[in-house]
């Protein structure tokens, strides 16, 4: 009798052994398994407008290459999945010191070496110091700065070259095929805008409708070099306002509420609804080392209510993506300090509707 109640406290102190590490197994997964949305969190950087200065001297690196190491410097420790560039990488074809524009695009890929050892994924578009000459709403260069003849196709050419990188893709339109592209990443679409390929100051927007209609991604993510609504310079989206409201209905449509872009060099953040009222916002970051310019902040059209402005340090813009809700932080590079170098100096945040 003693034997057998032994025999069954064994065995009920067996099982209950069991259970208690059943248990444990079941915690432990729970804990290595972040929930669904921590598993799609993710970061990611845009820069724009890298060129260096506007002198003219002989043989010039023609990127800000101090601005430029230190941005891509900073990106490594941040550890962003993928870097988004909107133009202007180099001088191009204005005042570029006799450089010829693959030593040009060699320089710049030299001064990002670090967020390339890094594995972080670069994907640029073009600006217009890549494409050539602006002809419609500026007036006519003079004759001392007009561009050898062959110019368009001989930087269109070192541009795709240098930049031919496996991940890039060539789903752009007829005649974009590597210069105007879209992609997923995780939980996001991002499409990169070419606006000088298909004539100046335009997007593709048949193209851009088709990507945006073949969506399934809840976040989407566009960038080109040119601004939608014009703050200091008169080249840009804008010189076709038909056409630009097109784009900017079918980025708010589409559930779209960033547009990144440079051109004008300085950081600024503006809500702009579309027709229907959604709100979309408009992240100007010409920061990456051009010459900084000054401007009022205010813009003429009244749809477009100005949020942030900084003419006064470079920088770039770091964005977190965490499930339903997007940061968007800009980092100016103050340069008061080795620990305080980097600072955010504009920060916001906002969430995503999905549908249940």
């Amino acid at each position: 009798m003693r034997i057998n109640q032994r025999k069954c406290g064994i065995h009920v102190l067996a099982f209950l052994l069991a259970l208690l590490f059943s248990c444990l197994c079941l915690s432990c997964l729970h804990m290595e398994a972040p929930p669904r949305e921590d598993r799609a969190s993710f970061k990611f950087a845009v820069i724009s407008d890298t060129q260096g200065s506007n002198r003219n001297i002989k043989d010039k690196t023609c990127i800000n290459g101090l601005v430029v190491r230190a941005i891509a410097q900073d990106m490594v420790r941040e550890k962003p999945d993928l870097v988004l560039v909107a133009g202007d990488l180099v001088n191009g074809w204005f005042r570029n010191g006799g450089t010829d524009y693959d030593t040009q695009y060699a320089n710049w890929k030299k001064a990002m070496q670090p967020v390339y050892d890094a594995g972080i994924r670069v994907y640029p578009i073009r600006g217009n110091h890549d494409s050539g000459p602006e002809r419609l709403a500026l007036p006519p260069l003079p004759r001392h700065l007009e561009p050898p003849a062959d110019t368009l196709v001989c930087m269109k050419e070192a541009f795709l070259k240098n930049f031919s990188a496996s991940y890039i893709p060539k789903n752009g339109p007829r005649g974009e095929a590597g210069l105007s592209y879209s992609f997923v990443h995780k939980n996001a679409l991002f499409i990169g805008l070419d606006q000088f390929a298909g004539g100046q100051h335009r997007v593709h927007q048949d193209w851009l409708d088709g990507q945006l209609a073949g969506n399934r991604q809840p976040h989407i993510f566009i960038y080109g070099h040119e601004p939608a609504f014009e703050t200091r310079h008169r080249d840009n989206l804008g010189f076709y306002p038909k056409n630009r409201d097109a784009f900017w209905n079918a980025i708010g449509k589409a559930g779209g509420q960033l547009y990144f872009c440079g051109h004008d060099h300085f950081y600024n953040r503006a809500l702009i609804p579309d027709d229907a009222g959604h709100p979309i916002r408009q992240i100007i970051l010409g920061t990456g080392g051009g010459d900084l310019k000054k401007w009022s902040g205010r813009y003429e059209d009244k749809r477009v209510r100005g949020e942030c402005h900084n003419g006064d340090h470079h920088g770039y813009v770091l964005v977190t993506v965490a499930g339903r809700k997007v940061t968007v932080q800009w980092k100016a590079w103050v340069q008061s300090g080795e620990l305080d170098a980097w600072q955010h100096l504009d920060v916001f945040t906002y969430f995503i509707n999905v549908p249940s």
